[in-house]
C-alpha cells in the first residue's frame, strides 16, 4: 500500500471492524451467560440485561486498550488521534471533530488509565460458560493495540513495550504466569488457575452487574465515563455526559428468547453439526432427538409412550467437548418441551459438598433447585464417591442427588461427567446410579487433523487465515503431541492454547514492521505457529521433512493420499478428474524425526501438553 493516506484509511477501517467485533463478542457472551444460569431471571425486571451489562463493560475495555498504547497526550500522533475519534464514535454514536476531539481524547485517556485489566476481562476469566472465549477476546485486544500503534507508519520501542504490557496483563488476568518463549525451549502451556467452585460464576455475574452500573452512571474510579460533564461534539468539555450507545431502556438483546421451538431446535442442531469430529456423539444425540420428537407426537395423538431415563454420563478426557455438548443437549430438551427452560447449570464436588455436618444436603438441594427445568452438569462426578467409603459428605450428596433424579425426573436431567475409567467404576459400583443413568456417551480424544480443524475454526472466528506452510507445521506439531499423549492431553484446549500462542508470535513479528495492512493482520505464517510442548526448533525440523496426508474428496467422498504441501490449495480428485476440491487438513502418513533427549524429557511432563484441570468448552 504505497500511498500513506490509503494505509491510514485501511487502518481506520480495520479498527472500526475490531471495535464492532469486540462489542459483538461481549453481547453474545452476555446472551450465553443469560441462557446458562436460570437464577438471572429472578432479579429486578427493570434492570439492564446481562447483554447490556457486558456491552457497558466492553466500552471500558476498548478505552483501556487505547489509553495503554498512547497514555500521554504529548506522544499521540495525528493519526492516533483520528483513531481516538473512531473510538469515541463507537462509544457515543456521534462524531467529534476539531478542538473538541483533542479534549475528548484527553478525557478518554485520563479516565481509562484508572481501569484495571483484571476487572475488564473478569467475566471471560471466571464464568465457565464463556471462559473458552478468552482467547478470542485476547486476539481482538492485541489486534486493536497493534492497529493503534502502527497507524502512523510504524511501532516504536515505547509502543512495543505498551503492547507487551497488554499481552502480560491479559495472561495474568486469566490466571496464567506470563513468560516469553524462545526457539530452544518448549512452549510449555502454563497452568490456568480458575476458581475451584463453579459458584464463583454467581459472584462474577453479581460483580458484573455492579460494575456495569458504575460504568453506566459514571460513578467511582473505574467508571466508563466521568461523573463530571464530558466533552461532546456540540458542547465541548462543559457539555452534558455522552449518551451511551446502549441504555437500560434499549437493551442490546431481549432477555426473553422469542424463537419458536422449531427454531430453537434447529439452532441447537446446527451448533452440534458445527462441532469438529464427535461423529458418534452426534449420531447418539440425533437418535435421541428423533425418539423424543416421536414420543411428543404420540402424546399429541393420544398414544401410549415410554418414560426413558434421560439422565446421562459423559465419559472422556479433558477438552473433548463434554461441556459444549451438554449445553446443546439442554437446548434440545428445552426446544422439544422435555424441559421447560432448557438451561445448563455447571457444578462439581465443591458446588454440592459442604465442609461441615448437616450442610451438604441443603447445599446439594440448592444447586439442584437452580437446575430445575434444565440440566445439571456435574463435572468430575467420580470425586463424590470415595473408594474407602469414608467420605460421608460425598455419600450424602450422591444420595440427595439420586433421590431428586428420581422424584423430579420430569423437571430435571443430570449429566455426570469425568474421566472414562473413574466414571465407569463409579456407575458400576452404585446400583442407584446405574439404574438412573440411561445413556453413556463416550468422548474420544481428537486426532491430529481434528485438532488442526479446531485451531482453524477458532482462527476463522477471529478472522485469521492459515498459509499452506502454517498448516503443515500445525499438523506436524499436533501429530507429535497426539502420539505422545496421556490421559491429561488437552485435546481441544490444546488447539485453543496453540492458537493463542501463535497469535502472540504474530504480534511480535508485526511489531517491527513499518506498515501493517489487513493481509498481515489476518494471516498466520509458518513461523507464527507455536504448539505447546514442542520447541520451535523441533517444530521446524518436523516441517522440513516431506510428508503425505490422506484426505477425502468433499464431492466424491473418496480418500486419496497427497503431498502435504498441497494443503489449503485446490487439488484434483483421483476418482473423478473433473472434480477439484481444497483439502484443509488430513490424516498424516509421515515419519516424524525424533526429538532430542532434553525435549523428550520436557514434553513427557503432562503440563507440556496444554492440559487443564477443568473440562471447559473444547470445540
Amino acid at each position: 500500500m504505497s500511498d500513506p493516506n490509503d494505509a491510514i484509511i485501511e487502518s481506520i477501517r480495520l479498527y472500526r471492524e475490531a471495535l464492532q467485533e469486540t462489542r459483538t463478542l461481549f453481547i453474545e457472551s452476555g446472551k450465553l451467560i443469560r441462557g446458562s444460569y436460570s437464577w438471572l431471571g429472578q432479579g429486578d425486571g427493570d434492570a439492564a440485561s446481562i447483554a447490556d451489562q457486558m456491552d457497558d463493560l466492553h466500552q471500558g475495555l476498548v478505552m483501556k486498550v487505547f489509553a495503554t498504547v498512547v497514555p500521554d497526550a504529548g506522544f499521540q500522533s495525528m493519526q492516533q488521534r483520528q483513531m481516538g475519534r473512531v473510538l469515541l464514535e463507537h462509544l457515543w454514536g456521534q462524531t467529534v471533530m476539531g478542538s473538541k476531539l483533542r479534549d475528548a481524547v484527553d478525557w478518554l485517556v485520563q479516565t481509562a488509565v484508572q481501569f484495571q485489566w483484571a476487572d475488564l476481562v473478569r467475566p471471560f476469566a471466571q464464568i465457565p460458560s464463556i471462559r473458552d472465549r478468552y482467547g478470542e477476546l485476547e486476539s481482538l485486544v492485541m489486534r486493536m493495540a497493534k492497529l493503534i500503534a502502527a497507524v502512523d507508519g510504524g511501532i516504536d520501542l515505547n509502543e512495543q513495550d505498551c503492547i507487551e504490557s497488554i499481552m502480560r496483563q491479559m495472561e495474568i488476568s486469566e490466571g496464567r504466569t506470563w513468560q516469553s518463549t524462545s526457539p530452544s525451549e518448549p512452549a510449555v502451556e502454563p497452568e490456568v488457575n480458575h476458581p475451584e467452585d463453579t459458584d464463583a460464576a454467581r459472584e462474577a455475574i453479581d460483580w458484573l452487574r455492579r460494575e456495569a452500573q458504575r460504568l453506566r452512571d459514571g460513578a467511582g474510579a473505574s467508571a466508563g465515563r466521568p461523573a463530571e460533564p464530558t466533552p461532546m461534539p456540540t458542547g465541548g468539555p462543559a457539555a452534558a455526559s455522552p449518551k451511551p450507545a446502549v441504555t437500560a431502556r434499549t437493551p442490546a438483546v431481549d432477555p426473553d428468547d422469542d424463537r419458536t421451538p422449531e427454531q430453537r431446535l434447529d439452532d441447537a442442531r446446527q451448533k452440534l453439526n458445527r462441532l469438529v469430529g464427535l461423529d458418534g456423539i452426534k449420531d447418539q444425540i440425533e437418535t435421541l432427538t428423533n425418539f423424543l420428537r416421536m414420543e411428543k407426537l404420540r402424546t399429541e395423538a393420544g398414544l401410549p409412550t415410554s418414560k426413558p431415563s434421560l439422565h446421562m454420563a459423559f465419559v472422556g478426557n479433558p477438552g473433548t467437548g463434554k461441556t459444549t455438548v451438554a449445553r446443546i443437549v439442554a437446548e434440545i430438551y428445552g426446544a422439544l418441551g422435555v424441559l421447560e427452560k432448557g438451561h445448563l447449570v455447571e457444578t462439581d464436588r465443591s458446588g454440592l459438598v459442604a465442609e461441615y455436618a448437616g450442610q451438604t444436603g441443603p447445599k446439594t438441594n440448592a444447586k439442584i433447585d437452580e437446575a430445575l427445568d434444565g440440566v445439571l452438569f456435574v463435572d468430575e462426578a467420580y470425586t463424590l464417591i470415595d473408594e474407602s467409603g469414608q467420605d460421608q459428605y460425598g455419600r450424602e450428596a450422591v444420595q440427595t442427588l439420586l433421590k431428586r433424579m428420581e422424584d423430579q425426573r420430569e423437571r430435571l436431567v443430570v449429566i455426570l461427567a469425568g474421566y472414562p475409567n473413574e466414571m465407569n467404576k463409579m456407575i458400576r459400583s452404585n446400583p442407584g446410579l446405574s439404574s438412573r443413568v440411561g445413556t453413556t456417551m463416550r468422548f474420544e480424544d481428537y486426532d491430529p487433523a481434528a485438532l488442526c480443524r479446531i485451531f482453524e475454526l477458532i482462527a476463522k472466528k477471529s478472522k485469521y487465515e492459515l498459509t499452506t506452510e502454517a498448516r503443515r507445521r500445525l499438523l506436524r506439531g499436533f501429530t507429535y503431541l497426539y502420539l505422545k499423549r496421556d490421559r491429561h492431553f488437552g485435546n481441544g484446549r490444546t488447539s485453543r492454547n496453540s492458537f493463542e500462542r501463535s497469535v502472540r508470535r504474530l504480534a511480535n513479528r508485526l511489531a517491527g514492521m513499518t506498515e501493517v495492512n489487513r493481509e498481515l493482520l489476518t494471516t498466520l505464517e509458518a513461523d507464527d505457529i507455536e504448539v505447546a510442548g514442542v520447541t520451535q526448533a523441533h517444530l521446524a525440523a518436523m516441517a522440513a521433512e516431506p510428508g503425505k496426508v490422506r484426505v477425502t474428496c468433499t464431492r466424491c467422498d473418496v480418500a486419496m493420499v497427497i503431498d502435504d504441501a498441497l494443503l489449503g490449495t485446490e487439488v484434483t480428485c483421483e476418482h473423478d478428474p473433473q472434480v477439484r476440491f481444497t483439502p484443509d487438513f488430513g490424516d498424516p502418513v509421515v515419519q516424524l524425526p525424533e526429538a532430542a533427549a532434553s525435549e523428550q524429557d520436557a514434553t513427557s511432563d503432562p503440563s507440556s501438553n496444554g492440559n487443564a484441570a477443568d473440562d471447559g468448552d473444547a470445540a
